[in-house]
């Protein structure tokens, strides 16, 4: 007999291959079987599978291991739903669903102690674990837990703080010493939603209540005391009292005591401007007054002076000297954020608005920039909401306060508030010094886009990866939102000082954005109704924007709303007018300072926003066309004119002509009685006609380019005719009625002719020059319609006498006989004058003048005498100054008193009451303390005049209608007040009262501006909607230990931090580091995506890596179309080679250095296909067992084991994990939420079940010849039971099933004792007895009878028809055919009567009974007859159920080839 032997070297299974093609080495099949066991080196060995241990060690203490009823850890029906191990710290952490007992919990296994401990457990709903939805996406990063379930919210727990407050698993997990809540574990953290309050002092001292400080001065008169006046003369360190209020001052002894402070004064001159004087003297005594907070006087010591103060008495405004305002060329904003106990940062809280201290206005046209944009800012308190101390959550450690100038976008911590300090409620900022820098992305981040839920999460290059997530929400647009503004006067006390406003002549737009309670905020959502026009004539308002919200639907999703402002101006400029001239074609040059060329163009335009010389806004018919630039002088207005001759003339009929270019006219006086005249006319010179009569017409000057005297017409008198050509146009419009006068009888003129020179006149220097439109706006609010009109408006007049700048009082001082030239209101210090002075709604008001017989010794001439003795004359008009220099109107003096007179202290004065057309209105207000000057005016106006309070024109912006951003405008408000008509906490300008409103420092080019916001959002072109990113990735900030930097909160939509792959291919299910890379599995497609670097591709498709700083760079696609179908839980990996299931394509995947290989094709192809078309669990759960090197995979109840030594499929398992790892080569699985070891030496005992461990050769030697098997022997241990099983075939291929009409059924065997030969274990192979189940009419056990002939009643007598065949022997069993082939068992033989061919049975069958006809068999015991088995081939099932290890090395069986 041959003998032939299989041996287990390959240590693999193959169910592909048929049965005869199996090659030695491999088996059919094997199930709780390992072969190269790890435990040693016998390579080819098989032996039963090392069961596992359950791990539930709680402590070291008295209460050693966790309570197991009614279920694991004292839970019913807990179940594992993830897991992740901690290689660096030898842990193991899993994920519990136990729904039954409404808990969820994260426990903690150490591999070194052995001890599980609860890290988190959750039985308040919290985080509403699932056991359907698998927790694939799982990390450790510096100590933290991340993952992702795809039903909530990404999370993530710091380990160690965590498990400090869990105590066991029916106690919710308490951080900081509360139950802990969602926000305590998602990776988004709560943001900050309200800004801060600020309040702005322009003093370190006092608020802005107080006068005598910042910019609110206290007016010294000199009739309130003063010694002495305080002139340039005095030495440093001499000392002056003045005896007075100082309404405003602190109480004495206060910090004013010893302090500095600045005296300012200014002098107004005939021609209407100012000469400034300052003085800085230290307080050296004050004098409490009766009233609190108030001061009688005080002594000041003289620190430096102006030299050349005059020597008279002046009126003063006095302040305190104090350091430099801070911030002073910038918009300082602030806002805050929270820094969380593991080192997260919130995103910004909204920022406050540009803090700013405006002064009074004064746009100086000399310099050409406005003092009144100066930032007087000396002292800023922050006030913080009630929800930055009242923190959201307690792990916020500290508060960084932040700012933001308006000349960068870089962002400031200048503090840092710990929590642990107290509650921050106040901040106090009085400089400018500025701490570190952050990150100027921050500005760009106004959320996090941490996806709401995501599939699959992964840690590259320290940063979270999310992909196949949820973003967006879905909101019911059918929303309205309603505009309004309230447009605020100024108060007198408010008198043009700049106030917070929002810029008029624009139309704003408003939106509305809905939050999330995480921060997560929608585009800007808007209608027509949100549209808002703010009307120029709001100019001089203080303005501010209001707005409401209806909506169909309140979202419920969100918890906040927020509102948002559109201003599509581009930015604009404020240029202060000097003076304008006239142009040659009847347009206007308008002068401006040449610092200021850079803010317009030709051909735009500019807006007139306030008058010149007054404090009128201008709001209607203000726009003028920019028609030229010149940077110099236009030669026309530098030319100076002087009168050298004139006559009177008639003009003759067609003499002028609308547009000719010349003038023709005749004089009865001949050219040699008028010669200055008659030869002025040269090209160097220039005419003007002025009409005589009523109207008093002058045309403009013309210039002469020849002309002259011509012939004389010989009338009587004779008459001189004259010829004047111009270099101009034309006559212009304006001068057509010279060509209308030369048709008419009245038609005499007087002509002019000036000489002309180019001047270099110091009004050109440092001067550019505009040409404008010349209309009967500009003439009214820049010339003025009249010369009467413009002094009734009570400026620009010329100014014919003027009392002496502090020469006019309320009441006249009881001083020394030597002063002198005093004019005041009224004298109650023994003149019995009673005090009345202009009051507003008041007619009348008295002077009293004197002494009128004091020698002039302290001035020359006597100023004051003049302006009483004018102001007597009826008609005469009068104004006010008060000491801020702001005039009053012009009056007509329309009665004048008698005059009166007294004497007192040897002095006579006189007084007069006049009454004035009106009542008195104005600057003055109810009372006029402060008035200083009064001033007598004529009606004439001076050309091209200067003043101290000029014209400002404003620069028309261009819209930006193709950029669609909105400026953030509110807090994050609460939901529930959508409906609420809510205050815009926004302004972007600062109005003066007077129509300016400015915008930047000093109104000087490119200066810093006050801007339109910080940060902004968009609306968005499609419809706003939840969306499932399905084939994209997102990824955090970087995480770095070292640094203390984590940023992995940090969703910057701003940055590029998304990818998109191929959707084609379908979600994506897993992700997965190796090395540098990304792996994604998708559900039809794996890619590879290079981190931190790129690829270039060559021309021949190969790659070259180049560093990038691109997170997430080129998307390598892995040849072969699989994927991880819907299966990520069927993934794990071992350090480069990475596996996992394809169920769409029936296969099983490994991906490592040299791509994708197709396992499930390693002798295992069909099972697969099988086995995922009938697997009715919906999760496939795969693991890598690293003890033995081998990847895992169960499909329903079953595992089977694919191992990289042997490169195939070693075993099936008869459990079935929930999960499995491997931590440090030890294999843990889980069960029930338990924790189990696989290295229990109790074999095949899996979760306290025991099962057996089988492996099936095949003997397919000579495949096409038929064999008996006769023996059967193993080499290993003891313990092995052996059933073999023949298949015969006869002309078939392959491997055919049992409905396969060429199938024939096996012809099986057993072994159950061995006996044992030189370490061989050996048998003779004992068939199984035949049964109904496994009969085989071709065995050589099965043979025919005969046909049944008869029978008795009782059927235990059968004769048959013919003779009985010789191998019927009794205790055989007949068996029955009948026609349709049914096969029935009669009974058992117990005589044989071959003479009278008839069988006894032992006893007939009480169910099945033989009928006539049928065909009768007998199968003999094949324990007790067999010979061996025959077939092609025999698989052997050797079969061991010990919990000892036992090995098999080979099987053999001793055969001889069949003669059948």
């Amino acid at each position: 007999m041959a003998k032939l032997q299989r041996t287990f070297l390959q240590g693999k299974m193959n169910k592909d291959l048929d049965e005869r093609l199996i090659p030695n080495g491999q088996y059919r099949d094997a199930q709780n079987i390992q072969v190269s066991t790890s435990e040693g080196s016998d390579v080819g060995a098989v032996e039963n599978m090392l069961g596992n241990t359950l791990q539930n060690l709680r402590s070291t203490g008295p209460d050693v291991f966790w309570d197991r009823t009614p279920g694991p850890f004292g839970l019913t029906n807990p179940v594992c739903i993830g897991v992740v191990k901690d290689s660096q710290n030898e842990k193991i952490y899993w994920f519990l669903s136990a729904a039954d007992s409404s808990t969820d919990a994260i426990v903690e296994y150490d591999q070194v102690t052995k001890i599980i401990a609860p890290i988190l457990v959750d039985v308040n709903g919290v985080l509403n674990f699932n056991k359907l939805n698998l927790i694939t996406g799982v990390n450790i990063l510096g100590g933290m837990l991340f993952w992702t379930d795809d039903l909530s919210e990404p999370k993530k727990i710091e380990i160690a703080r965590f498990k400090a407050g869990t105590t066991d698993f029916a106690t919710q997990t308490q951080v900081f010493s509360e139950d802990f809540i969602e926000s305590d574990v998602t990776v988004i953290k709560l943001s900050p939603k309200q800004a801060i309050q600020i309040t702005s002092e322009a003093s370190l001292v006092s608020t802005t209540s107080n006068r005598g400080t910042g910019i609110t001065p206290i007016f010294i008169s000199e009739n309130l005391g003063q010694t002495a006046p305080l002139t340039g003369s005095m030495p440093i360190g001499s000392t002056f009292t003045i005896v007075g209020g100082f309404s405003g001052f602190l109480a004495p002894g206060s910090v004013f005591l010893n302090k500095q402070v600045v005296l300012n004064t200014k002098v107004i001159q005939e021609d209407g401007s100012y000469l400034y004087y300052e003085a800085i003297c230290t307080i050296t005594a004050l004098t409490a007054g009766e009233q609190p907070n108030q001061f009688d006087g005080g002594t000041f010591r003289i620190d430096s002076i102006s030299a050349d103060v005059p020597d008279n008495y002046l009126n003063w405004s006095i302040v305190l000297l104090e350091s430099d305002p801070i911030f002073q060329n910038n918009f300082p904003r602030f806002s805050y954020r929270y820094k969380y106990v593991d080192n997260e940062y919130s995103t910004y809280a909204p920022f406050s608005e540009g803090v700013y201290v405006p002064g009074q206005f004064d746009y100086n046209s000399s310099i050409g920039f406005n003092k009144g944009m100066i930032n007087n800012l000396r002292k800023i308190i922050l006030t913080f909401p009630s929800a930055a101390y009242a923190l959201p959550t307690d792990d916020v450690t500290a508060i960084e306060i932040l700012y933001k100038g308006s000349d960068s976008n870089n962002i400031y911590v200048i503090d840092t508030h710990e929590t642990s300090s107290g509650a921050l409620t106040t901040f106090e900022i009085t400089s400018d010094l500025l701490g570190p820098v952050v990150e100027s992305i921050q500005l760009l981040r106004p959320f996090d886009a941490v996806p709401r839920k995501a599939k699959s999460q992964e840690v590259i290059g320290n940063r979270i990866v999310y992909g196949n997530y949820l973003q967006n929400y879905t909101l019911d647009q059918g929303l309205s939102i309603t505009s309004g503004q309230v447009n605020a006067s100024f108060v007198n006390s408010e008198e043009f000082l700049g106030k917070d406003s929002i810029k008029s002549n624009r139309t704003y737009q408003l939106g509305i954005t809905f939050i999330d309670k995480y921060n997560r905020e929608s585009p800007v959502f808007t209608n027509k109704e949100a549209a808002v026009i703010i009307e120029p004539n709001a100019s001089n308002k203080k303005n501010n924007l209001t707005a409401s919200t209806t909506i169909s639907t309140v979202p419920s999703w969100a918890d906040y709303y927020k509102y948002y402002i559109k201003d599509p101006a581009a930015e604009y400029y404020n240029l202060v007018l000097d003076r304008w001239y006239d142009a040659e074609d009847g347009n206007v040059w308008l002068s401006f300072v040449s610092d200021d060329v850079n803010k317009i163009r030709e051909d735009k335009y500019i807006l007139l926003k306030k008058q010149h010389g007054t404090s009128l806004p201008v709001s209607r018919a203000n726009r003028y066309k920019v028609l030229d630039v010149q940077n110099e002088a236009p030669r026309h207005i530098k030319m100076e004119q002087s009168e050298i001759a004139f006559a009177q003339c008639q003009t003759i009929a067609l003499g002028f002509t609308t547009n000719g270019k010349f003038g023709a006219f005749t004089s009865t006086i001949l050219a040699s009685d008028n010669l200055p005249f008659s030869s002025s006319f040269s090209g160097t010179g220039a005419v003007q006609f002025e009409e005589v009569g009523v109207n008093k017409r002058v045309s403009q000057l013309y210039t002469i380019k020849s002309g002259g005297a011509k012939n004389v017409t010989p009338t009587t008198p004779p008459v001189q005719n004259y010829l004047v050509t111009f270099t101009d146009a034309g006559i212009i419009p304006a001068d057509r009625w010279l060509v209308d006068l030369s048709a008419t009888s009245n038609n005499n003129v007087i002509v002019k002719v000036f000489d002309l020179k180019e001047s270099d006149s110091p009004e050109f220097a440092g001067r550019f020059f505009v040409k404008v439109p010349k209309n009967s706006d500009f003439v009214e609010n820049i010339e003025g319609p009249s010369a009467t009109s413009l002094i009734q408006a009570g400026f620009n007049a010329n100014v014919r006498a003027g009392s002496r700048a502090g020469g006019v009082s309320t009441d006249m001082p009881a001083l020394p006989s030597t002063f002198e030239d005093r004019l005041s209101f009224g004298d109650t210090n023994g003149g019995s004058v009673t005090i009345n002075k202009p009051r507003q709604n008041e007619t009348t008001f008295t002077l009293v003048y004197g002494p009128v017989n004091a020698n002039p010794t302290q001035f020359s001439g006597k100023q004051n005498l003049n302006v009483f003795n004018l102001a007597s004359s009826f008609g005469a008009k009068v104004r006010f100054v008060n000491a801020d220099g702001h005039f009053t109107e012009v009056y007509n003096i329309t009665n004048v008193g008698q005059q009166q007179g007294y004497t007192r202290n040897g002095l006579t004065f006189v007084y007069k009451t006049f009454t004035v057309d009106r009542p008195f209105v104005g600057e003055l207000g109810a009372d006029a303390n402060f008035i200083t000057r009064i001033e007598i005016v004529s009606d004439s106006v001076p050309d091209h005049f200067t003043t101290p309070n000029p014209a400002i024109f404003e620069t028309e912006p261009q819209d930006l209608a193709d950029l669609d951003i909105y400026y953030e405008a509110t807090d994050a408000l609460p939901i529930g007040g959508l409906a609420n008509t809510v205050n815009l906490d926004y302004h972007n300008v600062y109005s003066f009262g007077n129509g300016v409103e400015s915008n930047r420092v000093e109104d000087d080019f490119n200066a810093p501006q006050i801007g339109k916001g910080v940060r902004v959002s968009s609306t968005l072109q499609i419809p706003y909607a939840e969306e499932r990113k399905s084939s994209s990735l997102i990824f955090s900030g970087i995480f770095n230990s070292t640094s203390g930097v984590n940023n992995t909160n940090q969703f910057i939509i701003a940055e590029t931090i998304t990818k998109d792959l191929n959707p084609t291919y379908g979600s994506i299910q897993k992700l997965h580091a190796r090395d540098t890379d990304l792996i994604a599995l998708l559900e039809d497609k794996c890619f590879r995506i290079l981190a931190n670097k790129d690829a270039l591709f060559n021309a021949d498709g190969s790659t070259n890596v180049t560093s990038n700083s691109n997170v997430l760079g080129q998307t390598v696609p892995f040849v072969g179309e699989y994927g991880i179908s819907k299966n990520p839980e069927s993934f794990a990996s071992f350090g480069f080679r990475s596996y996992f299931t394809d169920k769409a394509r029936g296969t099983v995947l490994r991906l490592s250095r040299d791509g994708l290989t197709d396992i499930g094709d390693k002798g295992m192809s069909y099972f697969f296909q099988d086995a995922f078309k009938t697997n009715v669990e919906p999760a496939i759960i795969g693991a890598y067992d690293a003890d033995i090197g081998s990847y895992n995979v169960v499909l329903g109840s079953q595992g089977i084991s694919f191992k990289e030594q042997v490169d195939g499929w070693n075993t099936r398992m008869s459990y079935d994990p929930e999960f499995g790892i491997s931590l440090n080569n030890e294999y843990y699985t889980f069960k029930d939420g338990s924790l189990w070891e696989h290295s229990n030496p109790i074999r095949s005992n899996f979760y306290g079940v025991q099962y057996e461990s089988t492996v099936t050769p095949i003997f397919n030697d000579a495949p096409t010849s038929i064999k008996n098997f006769k023996t059967l022997s193993y080499e290993g241990t003891t313990g092995w039971t052996a059933a073999i099983e023949t298949k015969k075939q006869v002309g078939t291929q392959g491997n055919p099933v049992a409905s396969d009409p060429l199938y024939v059924p096996g012809i099986t065997g057993t072994v159950s004792t061995w006996k044992e030969r030189e370490g061989i274990y050996f048998n003779y192979i004992m068939g199984d007895g035949t049964t109904l189940t496994n009969f085989d009419a071709q065995d050589f056990s099965v043979q025919g009878i005969g046909n049944v002939l008869r029978h008795n009643a009782p059927y235990t007598v059968i004769e048959i028809n013919g003779e009985i065949n010789i191998s019927l022997q009794p205790g055989d069993v007949i068996y029955s055919n009948n026609p349709n082939n049914a096969l029935r068992v009669i009974g058992t033989v117990l005589l044989v009567n071959r003479v009278a061919n008839f069988i006894t049975l032992t006893a007939a069958s009480s169910v099945t009974h033989p009928v006539t006809g049928d065909f009768m068999l007998f199968a003999k015991d094949s324990q007790v007859n067999t010979s061996g088995l025959l077939g092609y081939y025999a698989e052997v099932k050797l079969t061991n159920s010990s919990t000892f290890k036992e090995e098999l090395f080979a099987v053999n069986s001793e055969i001889f080839i069949s003669s059948e």
